[in-house]
């Protein structure tokens, strides 16, 4: 509660101005206290009115400023995400090009060893267990 000695100062201060302009007006004893004692309860609620608002102004900007805070934690949270999805995609992309590299390698491969009878110094037939059911080469 930070704010609790502002109805304590508003009421001092009144009380202040109040005595103060007592004596220079010269008012009777009994007139300037109950001048006193009347400015001194209106300006503590006053006080206590101040007091309420600034406490709910404060704890607005407070939650304002999370609210910010939120959002802009949120927002890089969906930026790092988009830039993982897009790192992910070239991952993706870069291995079905290597996969699509390797098949075009292995019918090749499998096209020469079936075509004309041709000797090569090896035996390399198209292994069909080298590819998984989407097509992709996964190895000899």
């Amino acid at each position: 509660m930070k704010y609790r000695f502002i109805p304590a100062f508003v009421m001092l201060l009144a009380g202040l101005i109040t005595c103060v302009l007592g004596l220079v007006q010269k008012w009777p004893v009994q007139t300037n206290l109950i001048a006193l004692a009347i400015v001194l309860v209106v300006f503590y609620i006053i006080g206590q009115i101040a007091g309420q608002v600034v406490g709910h102004v404060q704890s607005e900007r407070k939650a304002m400023e999370e609210l910010e805070k939120k959002k802009k934690e949120a927002e890089e949270a969906r930026q790092k995400a988009e830039e993982e999805e897009r790192e992910r995609l070239e991952r993706e992309t870069k291995i079905a090009e290597e996969n699509e590299r390797r098949r075009k390698i292995a019918e090749s491969r499998y096209e020469r060893s079936q075509g004309g009878g041709v000797a090569d110094d090896y035996d390399d037939s198209f292994d069909e267990d080298a590819f998984d059911e989407d097509g992709n080469y996964i190895g000899d």
